[in-house]
C-alpha cells in the first residue's frame, strides 16, 4: 500500500484512485513485459502481427490464470509473482534466442539481465534459483551444442541473482514468516503432495481452452512466418524438450519448495508465476518444433502452404480463436457471471472510503461488502483491521453485517 499512499499524499486525489492508477501501470508493464518477450521470440515479424502476438498471449495467460484477482487486482500478489515471472520467461528467451540463434550475449544485454535478474530474486524465495537453473542449464546446452560459452557474462548475471536471492532468504523477516507457517519438515511427504498439486493444476492448465487455442497460434505463425528470418535449428526438437523439462522443473520445485515450508497448496497468486512460465515455455517449445518440421507440416496440414502473415485471413481467423478461448475460459465465465456485480461492488468501495476519510469519530462500524465479485475481491473488512485503522487515523474499525 506504501505505493498507492504515496500517489495518494503528492496528488491529493484519494487511496481508491491510486490504488487504480497503480494497478494501471501493472498492468502496463505486464503488457509491455510479454510484448517484448515475442518480439525477442519472433525477430523481423511486421509490427501488426507482433502486436497482436503481444496482446494474444498476455489474452491466453488471463484466461488461464487460477486467480485474475491475484494477477492484476491484488498489488501485494502482483508485485511479489508477476514481474518476477516477466522477468524469468525474458531471461529465458534471452538463453534460447542465443542457442538457437547461435549468437552470443552482447555487454549491454549481459548488463541488462543482471539488473532484472537481481530485482526478481528479492521478489521471492523460488525465482533466484529457477533463474539461476536456466543460466547453468544454458551452459550445459552450450557446451553440448559447441558454442561458445561466454562464461563471464553468465557468471556476472549469476552472481546478481545470487546477491539478490540471499537478501531474501537471509532476511530476518524471512524466518520470522517461515517459523508461523510451520511447514511438513517431511521431506518425502513435500514431495508427494507438490507433486499430486503440481500435476492437478499442469492437467488443468494443459486443458484450458487459451492454452490450446494459443498453441495454435503459435504453430501457424511459425509456419506462415518466412524461413528466411528464422530458419530451423538443426537440433530444434532436441532444444525444444530441453525447454520443456526446465520449465516443468522449475515449475515443480515451486510447488516443493511451498509446499515443504507450509505444508499447504501452492498459492493462486504464486500460481501465476508459474503459469507465466509454463506458458513461455511451451510457445518457445511449440516454435522450435513447428520450425523444424516446417516443411512437412506445411504440406499436411489443411491451407499450410498458403499460410502468410500478409493475408488478412489469417490474422482474422486466429484473432477469432483466441477470442473463443477466452470466451470458454474460466476466466471469461466468471466475467460473464459477475460483470453485473463490478459497479455496485465500486460503489460501496467509494462509500466505504468517503466514511472512513470523512468520518471525525476515532470509532468507525463499517459494513461488509453486499456484493464480491471474485475477479476484483477476494476478502472483506473483518476483524483484523489494523492496517487500515493505522492508514486512516481511526483507533478501531468494528466490521458490521451487510444490508
Amino acid at each position: 500500500m506504501q505505493l498507492p499512499a504515496a500517489i495518494d499524499k503528492d496528488a491529493g486525489i484519494g487511496i481508491l484512485p491510486a490504488y487504480s492508477i497503480t494497478l494501471a501501470i501493472c498492468m502496463v508493464v505486464f503488457l509491455a513485459g510479454v510484448g517484448f518477450a515475442m518480439v525477442r521470440a519472433w525477430p523481423g515479424l511486421p509490427v501488426p502481427a507482433t502486436l497482436f502476438l503481444g496482446l494474444a498471449f498476455a489474452g491466453a495467460i488471463l484466461g488461464a490464470t487460477p486467480s485474475i484477482h491475484d494477477l492484476l487486482y491484488w498489488l501485494p500478489g502482483i508485485l511479489s509473482y508477476v514481474p518476477p515471472g516477466i522477468v524469468s520467461i525474458l531471461i529465458l528467451g534471452e538463453c534460447v534466442r542465443a542457442l538457437d540463434r547461435k549468437s552470443e550475449f552482447s555487454w549491454l544485454g549481459t548488463l541488462g539481465m543482471a539488473v532484472v535478474g537481481f530485482i526478481a530474486a528479492t521478489c521471492n524465495e523460488y525465482t533466484g534459483v529457477w533463474l539461476i537453473g536456466m543460466l547453468a542449464s544454458s551452459l550445459l546446452a552450450r557446451r553440448y551444442l559447441g558454442q561458445e560459452l561466454q562464461v563471464s557474462h553468465h557468471a556476472l548475471i549469476g552472481t546478481a541473482i545470487l546477491i539478490g536471492w540471499g537478501i531474501v532468504v537471509l532476511a530476518p523477516g524471512n524466518n520470522v514468516r517461515l517459523t508461523a507457517t510451520g511447514g511438513t519438515r517431511d521431506l518425502v511427504f513435500a514431495m508427494r503432495g507438490a507433486l499430486k498439486f503440481a500435476l492437478l493444476d499442469l492437467r488443468t492448465f494443459l486443458l484450458s481452452p487459451t492454452v490450446i487455442g494459443w498453441s495454435v497460434v503459435v504453430t501457424a505463425v511459425t509456419l506462415a512466418e518466412p524461413e528466411s528470418i528464422k530458419p530451423a535449428h538443426p537440433r530444434g526438437a532436441l532444444l525444444a524438450v530441453g525447454v520443456i523439462i526446465l520449465c516443468l522443473v522449475c515449475y515443480y520445485f515451486e510447488y516443493f519448495t511451498h509446499q515443504f515450508t507450509t505444508g499447504l497448496q501452492l498459492v493462486e497468486r504464486a500460481q501465476n508465476q508459474a503459469l507465466i512460465l509454463l506458458f513461455f515455455g511451451l510457445t518457445l517449445s511449440v516454435s522450435l518444433v513447428a520450425r523444424t518440421y516446417r516443411h512437412y507440416l506445411r504440406k499436411r496440414l489443411v491451407l499450410g502452404s498458403s499460410l502468410s502473415l500478409a493475408s488478412v485471413a489469417l490474422p482474422m481467423a486466429l484473432a477469432g480463436l483466441m477470442a473463443v478461448s477466452f470466451y470458454l475460459s474460466s476466466t471469461g465465465s466468471r466475467l460473464r457471471n459477475e460483470s453485473e456485480t463490478f459497479y455496485p461492488y465500486w460503489q460501496e468501495s467509494v462509500a466505504r472510503d468517503g466514511l472512513l476519510a470523512t468520518s471525525p469519530e476515532p470509532i468507525v462500524v463499517v459494513r461488509k461488502h453486499k456484493w464480491t465479485p471474485s475477479v476484483i475481491t477476494a476478502s472483506d473488512v473483518t476483524d483484523s483491521t489494523v492496517c487500515i485503522e493505522s492508514f486512516y487515523h481511526k483507533s478501531k474499525i468494528t466490521p458490521a453485517e451487510a444490508l
